[in-house]
């Protein structure tokens, strides 16, 4: 259908463990497969030998001289060379693949082969300077910005994964090959609205999901279910991806589950359930509250209370009728946001309106527009 027989994908970690970057590189090739496309897969994340090497000789010395440096393993020129080495003989390998798709805009097999080179990603190395630490990068980190914004400049197709991003890229880039498409759910299962909506409506139970990197929006939950549950007995509090131990204390009626991998039968059973049985998803961690976790939680029928973060607003709108913005960050609003969910007469339709948002957002959809745009390249 769009000529498109064989093509590398490479990632950050190994593409057929669904456990990969938030499921991504997983649904990501699984579609391009199901689509009877070739797919090589290349893992292309850092070297852990050379990795401890950097870390033992530089990276304690860089954080003191720079202690808000981010110019890890990862970021090093180091791990830069190494990489492109490492595609390069997978470029060798594979002749016959079409385009070479990079699940990441830090590296691309620009000057290794004259293939097509298509890269996708969340955001940018620059764009998380000026969006998330508000500063310029320091002279280490300068230098991967340039190595990056080189690969982004002179890829032949990108694919940022959000609206706020793609402009920024726009606006900053000399490329006028960078399409926003959507976003994408990483679900495994198919939601039920009928079965689901009937645990939710004498649920009592609050989700939050994330990692240490929304520690902030964790903490503030916890505050706002201490003084509820004073008021509310039956309400419980689960949180995914966070274990006690990143706590210094926990109320009752607050478990922690760590985090659930996909890949593994028993914790898939008992993530899937926890979205199901949930009155409300929240995640308030200023700036950015765990994207795909929320619009996943959406895909069964939760409404959610998360804060009014640019990406949030670009995809769904400043108003929006499954859930509530917490503008201001304080306990005291999360917790009339609290209330306002399990007293909304209009729950259901909330739960409705949440899965209705998000349910075109498929990876079959997502991987059609995509190909549609990448058969010009092997045209």
């Amino acid at each position: 259908m769009y000529n498109i027989r064989e093509v590398n994908v490479f990632t950050l970690g190994d593409s057929s463990k669904i456990s990969t970057w938030s499921n991504v590189p997983y649904f990501f090739t699984e579609t391009l497969s199901s689509k009877g496309i070739k797919v090589n897969r290349v893992d292309i994340s850092p070297s852990r030998i050379l990795r401890k090497i950097y870390e033992l000789l530089f990276w304690k010395l860089i954080k003191k001289i720079f202690p808000n440096s981010t110019y890890d393993y990862f970021r090093s020129y180091i791990n830069y060379h190494e990489t492109r080495h490492r595609i390069k003989k997978a470029v060798m390998k594979y002749k016959d693949s079409q385009i070479n798709i990079f699940l990441t805009f830090s590296f691309s097999s620009l000057d290794l082969i004259g293939k097509p080179i298509v890269l996708f990603g969340d955001w940018t190395y620059d764009h998380y300077f000026d969006y998330f630490e508000n500063r310029e990068p320091g002279p280490f980190e300068k230098g991967a910005v340039l190595r990056e914004n080189r690969q982004i400049e002179n890829a032949d197709l990108v694919f940022p994964l959000f609206p706020g991003v793609t402009e920024y890229m726009k606006d900053h880039y000399k490329n006028d090959k960078i399409f926003y498409l959507g976003n994408v759910i990483n679900s495994l299962i198919h939601a039920s609205e009928e079965i689901i909506l009937e645990k939710k409506s004498n649920s009592y139970s609050l989700l939050f999901i994330g990692d240490i990197k929304y520690l902030e929006g964790a903490k503030s939950l916890i505050k706002a279910f201490d003084i509820l549950k004073k008021k509310y007995c039956n309400l419980s509090l689960d949180i995914v991806g966070m274990t006690s131990k990143d706590f210094e204390s926990l109320p009752s009626g607050v478990i922690c589950h760590g985090f659930l991998n996909k890949g593994v039968e028993k914790e898939r059973k008992e993530y899937y359930q926890l979205l199901e049985n949930a009155k409300v998803f929240i995640n308030t961690t200023p700036k950015w509250g765990a994207f795909s976790a929320s619009i996943e939680a959406m895909y069964f029928y939760n409404p959610v209370i998360v804060t009014d973060y640019n990406e949030f607003i670009e995809t769904f709108g400043n108003e929006i009728g499954f859930g509530i913005y917490c503008k201001d960050h304080s306990v005291e609003s999360l917790c009339l946001a609290i209330e306002n969910i399990l007293h909304n007469k209009d729950y259901a339709t909330l739960c409705s309106n949440a899965h209705f948002a998000v349910k075109d957002f498929t990876w079959n959809a997502y991987i059609d527009k995509m190909l549609k745009i990448m058969k010009i390249l092997v045209e």
